[in-house]
């Protein structure tokens, strides 16, 4: 009578383990799409089989095992760190890089042109009111193309920035919400088994990864500890440390809640491409562009107060600009007339030598040994050089991130088939345990029977 009742309590206790197999797989199934989880399975183990010592076997189970695996995490997450670094730059960067025309078609290329052939034309009828005249529309033109484009660098800083501010909040939000799941998990040591919780960590994680490197060290308790570029402790058990946002220099600079800069030791993610374009790239993009305004602007209206006007008298300056607020920003044409533009040469009065001199400069190396045009076609140079250099690496990192998560995904990942084969299993080892119980139930209501 013994045996048969230890053996109905195994048969129960193995069936309880099925239904526990056929819970898992279900949850496995609703979850299979859902951001961060990963396959479970039930660790199942057969127990013991000696009837002399009352073992009747059966089977139970032995906690879930997750299909997550630590290196394939890393891996996802270092090839986003640079894809989204460069994804980021290549976006700013080509706010500004279509505003540079590198064919001379338009823009400050071309007005720069368009000014030394007016002084050409100024050459060939000095005492032209209409060749004159043409002098200031062209300078007008050129003093607006610099204006236009350094409002468009100024503006891919400025979002830039914006953009770095916002990515810096999101990071804080992002590691308080690890912070309060690891006092989840500190308050109930249970919650590290729990699948959905380990599902909205990994989520996280990936969505940290979009934004900035870090590296993850688990404690002791198994909760998360976060650092920020690999050094900075961002999280630490129930302890969040918020990094923050600084542009009152100029420059974006981003510190630890101790108020160290910790800008140069972020080397991924979204914020890095913002800040390489803003604290970089354009930024010598402006101060390039600064010094060719500068150095046209200087030039041109030396070579003006060499030279003699209409009337006999010293050449005006033409152009004009305010250096503490960008010369290429600033940079205007003067309120004078076109009686006032030295055309001559101080020694030879009514010529046209100053205007040749003047129109020399379209070719003259002024600027770093090269023309205005040829150092403005460097700048522009560069910036496309930055753009493409940039999507090139965004096209290489896309396809590593794809294959670090192909790579995750089948090692990982639910599949459904698989589910489906394996809830046939269960349902099949239930059957088989269900019909063994009823007939140990008939043989002990039998034998009990007999006993009356």
């Amino acid at each position: 009578m013994g045996n048969l009742i230890n053996s109905l309590a195994t048969v129960a206790r193995s069936m309880e383990t099925v239904q526990k197999g056929i819970a898992l797989t279900s949850n496995n199934v609703t979850n299979a799409r859902a951001p961060g989880y990963v396959r479970q399975t039930l660790s199942m183990v057969g127990l013991p089989f000696e009837l002399g010592q009352g073992l009747t076997g059966g089977l139970d189970s032995n906690g879930l095992i997750s299909s997550r695996k630590d290196y394939l995490e890393r891996g996802v997450q270092t090839q986003q760190h640079q894809y989204s670094r460069f994804s980021q730059r290549a976006v700013t960067l080509g706010q500004v890089d279509s505003a540079f025309d590198v064919n001379g078609q338009g823009g400050v290329g071309e007005a720069l042109d368009g000014l030394f052939a007016s002084f050409l034309d100024l050459s060939v009828a000095p005492n032209s009111t209409s060749s004159r005249q043409g002098v200031l529309r062209q300078a007008q033109q050129l003093a607006g193309q610099f204006n236009d484009l350094a409002a468009t660098l100024s503006n891919a800083r400025h979002n830039a920035a914006h953009e770095g501010r916002g990515t810096v909040e999101a990071i804080n939000n992002i590691t308080n919400d690890l912070r309060n799941y690891n006092i989840q998990i500190r308050q109930d040591r249970r919650r590290l088994e729990d699948p959905g919780l380990d599902a909205q960590i990994h989520s996280k994680l990936d969505q940290l990864s979009d934004l900035v490197d870090f590296t993850v060290l688990r404690g002791e308790d198994g909760s998360y500890n976060v650092y920020l570029g690999g050094q900075t402790p961002s999280v630490l058990g129930d302890h969040q440390y918020p990094i923050h946002f600084d542009q009152s220099t100029g420059q974006v600079v981003i510190s630890n809640d101790q108020g160290a800069d910790i800008t140069a030791t972020l080397q991924g993610g979204k914020i890095r491409g913002l800040i390489e374009a803003h604290n970089g790239l354009i930024q010598s993009h402006q101060n390039d562009l600064d010094r060719l305004a500068t150095a046209v602007a200087e030039s041109v209206n030396a070579q003006l107060a060499a030279g003699l006007d209409r009337n006999g008298q010293p050449g005006a300056s033409l152009f004009q600009y305010n250096a503490a607020f960008g010369a290429a920003a600033t940079i205007a044409v003067r309120n004078v007339t076109a009686d006032e533009i030295a055309a001559a040469s101080a020694g030879a009065p009514g010529g046209n030598g100053n205007a040749l001199d003047l129109a020399d400069f379209g070719s003259k190396k002024i600027i770093d040994n090269l023309s205005f045009s040829q150092f403005y076609g460097e700048i522009a140079a560069r910036a496309g050089a930055a753009v493409a250099s940039a999507r090139e690496e965004e096209r290489t990192h896309s396809l590593m991130l794809t294959q670090a998560k192909t790579l995750r995904e089948e090692l990982s990942s639910v599949s459904l088939d698989e589910e489906a084969a394996r809830l046939v299993e269960y349902q099949r080892a239930y059957q088989a345990s269900a019909q063994v119980f009823r007939t140990l139930n008939e043989l002990t209501q039998t034998t009990m029977d007999l006993l009356r």
